[in-house]
């Protein structure tokens, strides 16, 4: 449908289209709406270009002072980060102010330069990933030769954003125990996130990552929205399980521990960009090559062993059922090109004989053998077949039916 402008009489305007009544939009009209449209362009181009970020960069952002504490226009701050090769600068505006957007997580050093200026101190700061980072950079008069090197210790309060959430980094991945290698077990970590305790017997990587839809999943609950309400990204890409069936879909993809950089729950008050789920937001951001050759090799091992026997098998004298896993695998990265091209992979292979999963025995078995109103023959003979603590259960599931004292 096509709309047209037409002149009717001095300082008036109206618009018509087909179907429609003329004089629709008259000038104040069309100018109060000129008027709101500038100012939403103004305020969202203006928030992009001052704090940009994306679910997989970071963000560095300050002021450039000198000795008396104001403010220093036109100094070149650089941030490099001699690892990756990467180096960004920009120049400070009228206000002493300077933002380096798109910053990939790393550690980066910060030089300021200006004539007639040296840099106070040399300062590093850890760039983390879906935050802005503010710091503020001093200079002092050129001929003074005194020089201090600075950790920058930033400030856990982020005053420039409003979203709640908390980075964990690689040291914490591994430090951790996860007992199935799946870093959803510890998004728990940040306040407002409710999750089930882990299944340490369950196969592969478990169900960590799957939409919550029935009671063998117990799901991440994000301050009481519902588990298939959060949004996931890797290295920027949206990698969320959209259908939300649980198996049936796949859930997330699950990389290996030692091939994740960090990653940040962010729970509430998000920006834009990642408010395309009413739960939380899981940024992860995947390790890369640097200029320097490294890798890594693990192995992490489960036997009969090390196991616990499960508290209902151990009191009717049964013994441990088999679970023994083996986790084993590397990763490498490097230059191929120096300060251009990198490489990184990983990978992680999984043997694993589980006949607590095959067999559901144990607590498990009881619990659902509860449910049954009275086991058949037939029945009783068929799960006796499949593992030798089932017919101990069902003998103590019968003995419970005839003696109601009897209390497992």
């Amino acid at each position: 449908m096509g709309l047209a402008i037409a002149r009717t009489r001095p300082n008036e305007w109206s618009g018509h289209a087909r179907d429609l009544n003329p004089k629709i939009f008259t000038q104040p009209n069309f100018v109060c709406h000129s008027a709101f449209l500038h100012l939403i362009l103004s305020v969202v181009l203006g928030s992009a270009c001052c704090y940009s970020q994306t679910a997989s960069t970071g963000a560095l952002i300050g002021e450039v002072l000198d000795p008396s504490g104001k403010a220093i226009i036109h100094a070149s701050v650089e941030a490099r980060d001699p690892d990756a090769g990467i180096s960004r600068s920009a120049l400070t505006n009228e206000e002493g102010s300077f933002a380096l957007p798109l910053l990939p997580p790393g550690t980066y050093w910060l030089v300021a330069t200006k004539a007639d200026y040296s840099q106070a101190q040399s300062i590093s700061v850890q760039v983390l990933v879906t935050e802005s980072i503010r710091i503020s950079i001093l200079m002092k008069v050129a001929g003074i030769t005194q020089r201090i090197e600075v950790q920058a210790n930033v400030s856990q309060l982020q005053s420039d954003s409003a979203a709640l959430g908390r980075v964990v980094d690689n040291r914490s991945i591994q430090a951790l125990p996860l007992a199935t290698r799946n870093f959803t077990q510890i998004v728990d970590l940040s306040p407002g996130v409710l999750s089930g305790v882990n299944n340490a017997s369950e196969l592969g990587v478990g169900s960590g990552g799957l939409a919550q839809i029935g009671p063998s999943n117990d799901g991440i609950f994000v301050h009481g929205s519902r588990s298939y309400d959060n949004g996931y990204e890797f290295d920027g890409v949206p990698v969320t399980d959209l259908q939300a069936s649980s198996n049936a879909s796949g859930g997330i993809p699950i990389p290996n521990p030692d091939s994740i950089e960090e990653f940040k729950v962010q729970t509430g008050l998000y920006d834009v960009p990642f408010g395309e789920h009413a739960g939380a937001n899981v940024s992860l951001v995947t390790k890369s090559g640097t200029n320097n050759v490294h890798g890594s090799v693990f192995e992490f091992l489960r036997n009969n062993v090390l196991n616990a026997n499960d508290y209902f098998l151990k009191s009717a004298g049964q013994p441990r059922p088999d679970l023994k896993q083996n986790q084993f695998g590397f990763t490498a990265g490097g230059p191929i090109r120096r300060n251009r091209f990198y490489y990184f992979g990983s990978y992680q292979g999984t043997r694993q004989i589980n006949v607590w999963r095959r067999g559901r025995c144990g607590s498990h078995a009881l619990q659902t053998l509860s449910c049954l109103p009275s086991p058949t023959i037939a029945l009783r003979k068929r799960w006796a077949q499949c593992l030798p603590a089932r017919a101990a259960l069902l003998e103590a599931w019968q003995s419970r039916r005839t003696d109601p004292t009897l209390i497992l």
